[in-house]
């Protein structure tokens, strides 16, 4: 059986687990977006997102549609780390009575792979409950065998056959799921301890899988927040959340090292930023009128 890397004796438990952790400046109000920061409409001023009947708005659920979407290819890609290398691949010279040795599979790859299968089945469930979906690769069985207390039982399925037919099942009914009422579920997996979770929070969650899984791939870079105020609007920083300010990490050397503003999308060289460290101005600014104190 296959448990989510937090039950895991070999791990590291760091590469796949985000810091998941719920402050009360990341509470959602009610009327507002609830992907707050991440949200294209945050005001930072005012701490609120987009406001939106929904629990996500128009733009929220499209770039969740997408990264759910993606979970059914990152289960392939993942597969893909647990290949043995030339150091694991059988020899003629291997000892021990003609028995190979046997491989070793990536724990924590194979955590993140079931924790995948286990949220997306998961909500699929509680998607097809709610809205009273029929599963349609169950057998024909006669009505009379079918009752309240004994319905037709789910056929067994791989871990990536599932997973595909949860996620088509999902991605097209995003705006369902995260209307759905707290239910009680295993967040994580089978060991995890039961808890309330809404609709809108197992789709953060399976977006929050998707970077996970793409930062174990490594097609993720590091991004550096630095402090300062937006030179070309009037983004602020904001207690308890990073940003607005953040430097570009070259990739080969001699790339340019640019400070980039999430908000507006301007660029400056990096210079143009020590300048901005030394004189709290930056560069061509006639007063430092722009420069306020964080709240």
């Amino acid at each position: 059986m296959i448990h989510p890397a937090r039950y895991l004796n070999q791990r590291p438990e760091w590469i796949t687990r985000m810091n998941d952790t719920v402050t009360s400046a990341d509470t959602p109000t009610a009327g507002f977006c609830h992907s707050l920061a991440r949200c294209p409409g945050w005001n930072p001023a005012t701490r609120l997102a987009a406001e939106t009947s929904d629990p996500f708005c128009t733009a929220c659920l499209d770039r969740a549609h997408r990264d759910i979407r993606g979970l059914v290819y990152d289960y392939v890609d993942l597969a893909q780390l647990h290949e043995a290398s030339l150091s694991q691949a059988p020899s003629e010279h291997t000892s021990g009575g003609g028995h190979e040795s046997p491989m070793l599979l990536a724990g924590h790859v194979e955590a993140l792979q079931a924790e995948i299968v286990h949220a997306a089945t998961t909500w699929e469930g509680e998607l097809r409950a709610a809205h009273a979906l029929n599963h349609g690769m169950l057998l024909p069985q006669p009505a009379w065998a079918t009752t309240r207390s004994h319905p037709l039982p789910q056929p067994r399925l791989r871990g990536g056959a599932a997973l595909q037919r949860a996620i088509n099942l999902i991605a097209p009914r995003l705006r369902h799921l995260s209307r759905l009422a707290a239910t009680v579920v295993h967040p994580a997996g089978i060991e995890d301890e039961p808890a309330d979770r809404y609709g809108w929070e197992a789709v953060q969650h399976l977006q929050r899988l998707h970077s996970r899984a793409r930062a174990t791939l490594g097609r993720t870079t590091r991004t550096f927040y630095v402090p300062g105020e937006c030179w070309a609007c009037d983004a602020r920083p904001v207690r308890d959340l990073p940003g607005p300010l953040w430097r570009s990490e070259p990739t080969h050397d001699g790339d340019p090292m640019d400070v980039h503003c999430e908000a507006c999308g301007a660029v400056r060289p990096y210079a143009d930023y020590e300048h901005y460290q030394q004189h709290l101005m930056w560069p061509g600014q006639d007063s430092d009128q722009l420069v306020q104190v964080a709240a």
